[in-house]
């Protein structure tokens, strides 16, 4: 285990991979709270902390008079299936490369306010250019607290899940907001994306919180139209 702060997070994985292996089958009752505390001999808290992100996710429910059981083995928030782009692409074809990296700037009032900060705050900034085959299909600006940092070194590698390194430092994306539109390259989206100027592109404004509900994530996407779609699945309540 790691230091204290993220057990939960390590006992969370565990019982992930153990879920979608099927160790435990669907509709069948998962370990109660007090069989994890001795199974890894951890606090309550931290159980209930890692069975939150859990139940979070889709995979178990609690139901009364019943108790938690297993709901699903599959990977179901919408969030990682839809955003995750670098878990979701792991095939080879798929990579990205960084093309600009500041830290410590100052936010101008619109991120401040995307991400429930306080005017004149510093944050981080990044932006990756998506590849598929060799061509790139997407540009993911993305803009972070300072509380929340990620090294050039660790961005500079072309299959990093940018999520991945979130929960590696102890920030779990939980749920999110997104915005979707039309829009047309400028000049230099066009030059990056290797389309013509004015080339449609679908424009994705998204918002993150993490598993305290913090806001830890604001980012402006911009896809190829003639490279992606969007695949959405409703459910009803």
């Amino acid at each position: 285990m790691r230091e204290n702060r993220i057990k939960y997070l390590e006992i969370y994985e565990e019982l992930k991979r153990q879920i979608v292996n099927g160790d435990y089958p669907v509709g069948e009752p998962f370990p109660t709270e007090p069989d994890l505390q001795r199974q890894y001999s951890v606090s309550r808290i931290t159980v209930r902390h890692a069975t939150r992100l859990l139940a979070d996710e889709g995979y178990i429910r609690a139901i009364h008079g019943v108790g938690t059981i297993v709901i699903s083995q599959k990977e179901s928030l919408q969030l990682q299936n839809l955003l995750g782009f670098s878990e979701e692409k792991t095939d080879c074809i798929y990579h990205a490369s960084l093309i600009s990296f500041e830290e410590n700037i100052n936010a101008t009032p619109l991120i401040c306010s995307k991400l429930d900060l306080p005017k004149a705050s510093k944050i981080n900034y990044y932006a990756r250019l998506r590849w598929e085959n060799n061509i790139p299909i997407g540009i993911q600006k993305t803009y972070t607290p300072d509380f929340l940092s990620v090294s050039k070194e660790e961005l500079e590698k072309p299959h990093t899940s940018l999520y991945q390194l979130f929960r590696e430092k102890g920030f779990v994306v939980t749920r999110g907001n997104e915005t979707i539109e039309a829009i047309a390259a400028d000049e230099a989206l066009a030059e990056l994306l290797k389309v013509p100027v004015n080339s449609p592109l679908l424009y994705v404004q998204r918002v993150t919180k993490d598993q305290l509900d913090r806001t830890i994530e604001y980012a402006e996407i911009f896809y190829r139209g003639d490279r992606y779609r969007y695949n959405i699945q409703l459910r009803t309540p």
